[in-house]
Parts: structure tokens; sequence; C-alpha cells
């Protein structure tokens, strides 16, 4: 079952392995005043994924809320095509 992330990448959710954590990584050395908070995908064929946000520190509560959100949306789907599967 695919699933469409934010930034428009498709995801098999049947091809997931874990769904890490949300971890902030400080100041993302791409930007000059923002910083990078994200959770990464991992998928049963060794490759991963990232989900990141980028944030000025002050956003830094909004984009918490909104990288869970996503992180939540995801796993539901998740188990859900997991529950179907073994039925």
């Amino acid at each position: 079952m695919k699933y469409l992330l934010y930034d428009g990448t498709n995801v098999d959710l049947n091809n997931i392995y874990e769904v890490s954590d949300i971890k902030d990584y400080g100041n993302d050395e791409r930007t000059i005043d923002e910083s990078k908070i994200s959770f990464t995908i991992r998928f049963i064929n060794g490759k991963s994924k990232k989900v990141s946000i980028n944030y000025h520190y002050s956003d830094w509560f909004e984009a918490y809320k909104e990288l869970k959100s996503i992180r939540v949306d995801l796993i539901e789907n998740w188990q859900k095509c997991k529950s179907h599967s073994s039925t």
C-alpha cells in the first residue's frame, strides 16, 4: 500500500521496517538561520528515508507538532496496512 508524504514522496507501507523517534538535529548547515527536526523511516531492504522540517528557533514547537502529526499518521496507516496483510 502506498502512502504519500507531505513532500510528495510515495512510500510503500508494506516495506517499512521501523519508524524512528523525532530528533532535533540543531542548526542546518545548508541554511543560515534554521535548524532541522526529523525522523527516519527504515525499510526492509536496508534503505531509509529521512522526513525533515526546517524551523527558526522561535518556531520549534510548531515544527515539532507538524512533524509529530506526520509521524503519527504514517504509523497509524502502517499499522493498518500490517493488520490487513496479516489477515
